[in-house]
C-alpha cells in the first residue's frame, strides 16, 4: 500500500514538474504526454530513492540524477531537444526545492510535526507532503499551462545559425 501511495505522490509531482517546466518556456505538451513523462518519471523516482536508501547515500545527490532523467523523458516522449528539458527540469527543480524551503518545513515547523511522522501515517502523509511542496510547482503550471504566461518564449527563439 505504501508503494502505491509513493508512487501516485511521485506521479503527481512528475506531471506538475513537467507540465509547470515546460509551459513556463512556452512549450504546452498534451496532457497525455505529460502523463506518460510523469508516470515513467515517478517509477524512476520510486527506483533511486529505493536505491539510495538500500545503500544508504544521502538524498542530496539524487536530485542530478532525477534532473537528468526527466531531460531526457521531456526529449524522448515529449520530442523536445536535450537543452529544453534540462532547462526545463532546471526550473521545475527549482520551484520545487522552493516550495520545499517556503511552504513544507515552515508548514511541518508551525504544526510541530515531525516529517518522519508525517510520511509514515497509514495513508497520505506522503501525498500530502508531496501536494505542499509542489504549491509553486502547481501555481507555476497555472500560470503557464492554463494562463499562457511564460518565463522564456522558447518558440519564438529562432536557430541563427
Amino acid at each position: 500500500m505504501h508503494t502505491i501511495e509513493c508512487l501516485t505522490a511521485y506521479f503527481i509531482e512528475g506531471f506538475f514538474m513537467a507540465g509547470a517546466g515546460l509551459s513556463l518556456l512556452g512549450i504546452k505538451l498534451k496532457i497525455k504526454k505529460l502523463m506518460h513523462i510523469a508516470f515513467i518519471y515517478s517509477f524512476f523516482v520510486f527506483i533511486v530513492r529505493k536505491i539510495y536508501i538500500t545503500f544508504k547515500i544521502h538524498l542530496g545527490t539524487h536530485a542530478f540524477i532525477l534532473m537528468f532523467i526527466l531531460g531526457i523523458l521531456i526529449k524522448l516522449i515529449g520530442k523536445q531537444n536535450f537543452l529544453t528539458g534540462i532547462i526545463a527540469s532546471l526550473t521545475s527543480f527549482l520551484l520545487l526545492l522552493w516550495g520545499e524551503g517556503i511552504f513544507l518545513f515552515p508548514i511541518l515547523k508551525c504544526f510541530k510535526i515531525d516529517p518522519i511522522t508525517l510520511m509514515s501515517l497509514k495513508f497520505g502523509g506522503t501525498i500530502i507532503a508531496i501536494l505542499i511542496s509542489d504549491i509553486l510547482l502547481i501555481v507555476g503550471f497555472l500560470i503557464g499551462y492554463i494562463f499562457n504566461i511564460t518565463l522564456v518564449d522558447f518558440k519564438s527563439l529562432k536557430n541563427t545559425e
